[in-house]
């Protein structure tokens, strides 16, 4: 094994047991080697995301894509940075390369959903989520966010069968109990509101390692 595989191996192994101080050591130092390394580029930003330096890991990540057009992981991670900055256009092209590449992650499908509901295009959002609750049905966050979307289309008996669905999955899913409770406070039925919020946050999901 040449000394650069060695490090990233053991960078690799640093990040799998959440030493992240020890894991941004040894990218960059595989980094330092070879500026060129796709998957160093990549695991890095998932570093630098971890511990919210979304700005940093930008155009690392950026970088991974250009050299590595083939790596949907590494699409989605940058889509994932590129929403946490609110560049939602440029969200948007990644989850789009990420699942033109492999269409099987429910993650990449409710990530994009979410940047739909972002600009304000429900329909598409409510299709991204339906994409991700085909290949996992107990996917409560997508469920969530559908609701969501359902919501602010005003399609509120199908927005309250969707909380109730993401509930039988993820019962302690407290966005959806707010959710659900916004809903009936603003139809008027008050004392079926178990709890009321206006935020129902969005749901999305982590960093991504090739697997």
């Amino acid at each position: 094994m040449s000394d650069s595989a060695e490090l990233f191996s053991k960078a690799v192994s640093a990040l799998n047991n959440r030493d992240l101080g020890m894991a941004e050591t040894l990218f960059k130092q595989v980094l330092k080697s070879n500026a060129r390394h796709a998957p160093a580029l990549n695991l890095l930003a998932v570093v630098l995301m971890s511990g919210g330096r979304f700005a940093d890991a930008e155009p690392l990540i950026a970088k991974a894509v250009q050299l590595d057009p083939s790596s949907d992981v590494s699409w989605y991670n940058y889509g994932l940075v590129s929403k946490q900055l609110k560049k939602n256009v440029q969200a948007l092209k990644a989850f789009t390369s990420a699942l033109k590449l492999n269409p099987n992650v429910p993650e990449t499908w409710n990530n994009r959903g979410t940047v739909f509901i972002d600009l304000k295009n429900y329909d598409a959002a409510i299709e991204d989520f339906e994409a991700a609750t085909v290949l996992n049905p107990r996917y409560g966050d997508a469920l969530a966010n559908k609701s969501r979307a359902l919501e602010a289309l005003a399609r509120h008996d199908e927005a309250l069968s969707a909380y109730d669905t993401a509930l039988s999955v993820r019962p302690d899913l407290t966005e959806a109990w707010i959710g659900r409770g916004n809903i009936l406070a603003d139809l008027g039925r008050c004392p079926e509101a178990l709890t009321r919020g206006r935020d129902c946050g969005r749901y999305e999901s982590s960093a991504r390692q090739p697997g």
